[in-house]
């Protein structure tokens, strides 16, 4: 059985993670051009910036694999692979701060806990 971690207001906090995940991702993979990265370009693009496929592309896996973590469903990732995912989407280092906190529910608690300084 899994057990689900509630905020104090009833939130399921993984959800939360997985839902801030995904819309960072997408956010860093519209900012990007296909040529920015040597990827040809196509002549349709239905999105802007870069494809899920073209993501799973430059970090050496499947589309499904790469499409499962964007959206946030619970699969485990190792450190390296959150760090190919930054390299590729060439993410500053503020950047991939954000990105490591959000793959791994442990960071994103600890980062909870860190109070923050105005």
């Amino acid at each position: 059985m899994r057990t689900i971690d509630m905020d104090h207001t009833g939130n399921d906090k993984d959800f939360d993670r997985r839902r801030e995940l995904r819309s960072f991702l997408m956010q860093c993979r519209t900012s990007l051009a296909p040529i920015e990265l040597g990827l040809p370009l196509t002549t349709r693009r239905r999105v802007q910036g870069l494809r899920r496929g073209e993501v799973a592309e430059l970090i050496g896996v499947t589309v499904d694999w790469y499409r499962a973590f964007e959206s946030g469903r619970p699969v485990r990732v190792s450190p390296q692979f959150v760090a190919r995912v930054g390299s590729a989407l060439r993410l500053t280092p503020a950047q991939q701060m954000t990105l490591f906190r959000l793959s791994f529910l442990e960071m994103y608690r600890l980062f909870e806990l860190i109070p923050v300084r105005t």
